[in-house]
């Protein structure tokens, strides 16, 4: 009640400018934050196939029948046995294992850049809409 008026004085003096600033900065970080939980992109092509040796893998043709069959099958694969005789390496496992969620950061990247030169959103999503459903 005291100040008044002042308060726009205040609030045009640069106080406004500062809040708008902040609160900016901190909407950038929840949103690269939220980029790595929201947006999925997964590269099927395989790398590399490994034979496992012997005892890395679950033999299926070992496990006794019924319930005690499933039962030690999920005791194997808790304790770290593989499904599959097999390793199946994707492009997918080495993106992940080198920087984990670099390549939904380009794409929202990407996006971004095409809002700023002003490419409307409308394009966007459904060039997104295209582009992921050719590449499933």
């Amino acid at each position: 009640y005291r100040v008044g008026t002042k308060i726009t004085e205040d609030l045009s003096g640069g106080l406004l400018q500062k809040v708008t600033k902040g609160a900016s900065i901190l909407g950038m970080f929840v949103l690269g934050a939220l980029i790595e939980r929201w947006v999925s992109i997964n590269f099927t092509p395989v790398v590399s196939t490994v034979q496992l040796s012997d005892g890395a893998y679950i033999d299926w043709s070992s496990l006794p029948s019924g319930a005690e069959g499933i039962q030690t099958a999920l005791q194997q694969y808790a304790s770290g046995l593989s499904l599959t005789p097999e390793k199946v390496t994707t492009l997918q496992d080495n993106l992940n294992s080198l920087i984990p969620g670099f390549v939904p950061l380009l794409l929202t990247l990407l996006c971004m850049w095409l809002l700023k030169k002003n490419v409307s959103p409308i394009v966007i999503i459904i060039a997104l809409f295209i582009v992921g459903i050719a590449g499933h």
